[in-house]
Parts: structure tokens; sequence; C-alpha cells
């Protein structure tokens, strides 16, 4: 990932869920990947909530992944992995069962 696209600094970790909540100095969308400053994926942004002028999002962590204390660490816009074709994954499916 060469070209890193920084979209908020850590806040906290909530505990009921364990997502991470940043602020945000980018716009973002949900669902969109995001990695720390290594360029390991860590999560998706899960919400975006807050004042307009000053807004926060929470990311869901994915499985096994542990920051450390997020406060002030940088979180940046990850690569959009490829869309599968579902479409695709169907049409083999059926071609196993009918042979």
């Amino acid at each position: 990932m060469s070209d890193k696209k920084l979209i908020g600094k850590g806040l906290h970790k909530s505990k009921g869920n364990n997502n991470l909540v940043i602020s945000l100095e980018t716009e973002t969308r949900l669902g969109q990947p995001v990695s720390d400053k290594n360029g390991k994926v860590i999560g998706k942004i899960f919400d975006v909530f807050g004042p307009i002028e000053a807004p926060f999002a929470s990311i869901k962590l994915f499985e096994g992944v542990d920051i450390g204390k997020p406060e002030g660490k940088p979180v940046f816009l990850s690569d959009k992995p490829a869309k599968s074709d579902k479409r695709n994954k169907r049409r083999a499916r059926k071609r196993r069962k009918s042979r």
C-alpha cells in the first residue's frame, strides 16, 4: 500500500463490543476496510456518528487483531479488496451439483 490516506486517529476501544472509536478527519463510507500505520487491515467502518463538524467512526475490528492502546494512533483507509463475483460462484456450485 504505497498511497496511504489518513482518515483519523484512535480515541479508545469500546468495552462492550470491542470496536475502535476514532475521530474522523476525512469523509468515509460504511464498510470501508481500514488499516494501521504498517498497512495491516484491522477492520471495517461500522458506524459514523457525532456532530457534522467533528464526526467519529466506530470500526469493527477483525478477530484476533490487537492494536494495543489506540489513543492517538493513526488509522488509514485500506485498499478495497476486489469484489468477488457471486454469480460465478453460484454457477460453479450448480455445475458441481448437476454432475
